[in-house]
């Protein structure tokens, strides 16, 4: 028997036309920052929906649409002027992951009396102590989980990584789960967020962090992303693929979120810092061979997966990279990789996700594992 601790959203909303809710769900202030990505949001008129709900309800409104899609440590600084300049009481993320962490680095450093540098608390020398602005996640993507956790991965360009500002007061207050806002996702962005998914319910999974409650949830969507994922990438249309693709990215996240991850996160977020590779592409190119590693030390592990053998389900991440058009080394997505390899070593992080990996790894093991994977 164990005993295991969970973190959720306060209220959830799912489903399609669920955006809807933002009209009638309790609110805690009357004006607020929207922030997003630079062109997707306001293309597809979802930032124009949001803000006409909220003139309804006599909220004043100002966007910041500055998100880059590897937000970096700067940008939450420069939104956090913004919110506080136009003393923003409630804090929207409206987009893909990195809306999502930006806003929710957002919402706990602006609430903070004096230091207001992310990278403060990134290092440890500051804590989020304050109780954050009101913050509302609504994904627009179906994959980074980042609506339901405690932390915002942000990327810290003096170390040259991708680091995270956590803290269980960040987790968000209303997260809104809209199917329609992934039907206009492209095949790319569909294949590399599904990943992302996908490695985040298998990681966390195989995790020292999981318990009974987070492994079904896992196995919930892994199963439920092979299933779609090939679907909503052929057809973007698909309301029922998408449908599922967005539920799975959800539970997938409340697992990592309660469960921990391993050593793909660990060992792609530098990857991906270094070499400018999105995550969710480094994660779908590294799955097989950290599961490789970690079952020649803890074969047991992967029998615990439903009923599949090791070779099987290793055969079913390829096959499903090859339908998503993913290449099985990462030298085919970055050809300089060789050279980097020393630079991506020395910025390794062995805490956060590399902690919970169920096999201990050193420098030593990283450097094989990436080697393999090149």
């Amino acid at each position: 028997m164990m005993n295991f601790s969970l973190i959720f959203p306060a209220s959830v909303h799912f489903g399609y036309n669920s955006l809807e809710k933002l009209s009638s769900v309790e609110l805690k202030g009357n004006k607020c920052l929207i922030v997003s990505g630079k062109n997707s949001m306001k293309s597809s008129g979802h930032i124009d929906r949001v803000i006409s709900i909220l003139k309804k309800r006599k909220i004043e409104t100002v966007c910041f649409n500055e998100v880059e899609p590897e937000v970096s440590v700067d940008t939450v600084n420069n939104a956090v002027y913004v919110a506080k300049k136009n003393n923003a009481e409630i804090i929207i993320g409206l987009g893909g992951g990195s809306a999502i962490d930006c806003a929710k680095a957002v919402a706990g450093i602006a609430a903070q009396k004096d230091i207001n540098d992310a990278r403060d608390y990134i290092d440890g020398k500051e804590q989020i102590k304050d109780e954050p602005l009101f913050f509302i996640a609504i994904p627009s993507t179906a994959g980074t989980g980042s609506e339901v956790t405690k932390n915002a991965v942000l990327f810290y360009p003096e170390k040259n990584n991708k680091l995270s500002l956590r803290s269980e007061k960040l987790v968000p207050k209303i997260v809104i789960l809209d199917p329609d806002l992934t039907l206009t996702m492209s095949k790319e962005i569909t294949a590399y967020s599904g990943m992302d998914a996908l490695s985040h319910a298998v990681e966390s999974f195989f995790s020292k962090g999981a318990n009974y409650y987070t492994k079904n949830l896992s196995t919930m969507a892994i199963n439920l992303i092979f299933e779609h994922l090939p679907v909503a990438y052929n057809d973007g249309k698909n309301k029922e693929a998408r449908y599922f693709m967005l539920f799975a990215s959800f539970v997938a996240g409340l697992s990592f979120a309660n469960a921990g991850l391993g050593a793909v996160h660990g060992i792609g977020h530098t990857v991906g810092a270094v070499c400018k590779i999105p995550h969710g592409l480094v994660n779908a190119v590294l799955l097989p061979y950290v599961l490789i590693f970690n079952t020649k030390f803890c074969p047991e592990k992967l029998k615990e997966l439903e009923e599949e053998t090791f070779k099987d389900f290793i055969k079913k991440l390829l096959q499903l990279n090859k339908k998503l058009k993913i290449p099985e080394k990462l030298s085919d997505v970055y050809h300089d990789i060789k050279n980097k390899l020393e630079n991506i070593l020395s910025n390794i992080s062995f805490s956060g996700s590399m902690a919970y990996n169920p096999v201990k790894i050193t420098i030593k093991e990283v450097e094989y594992i990436l080697k393999e994977s090149i």
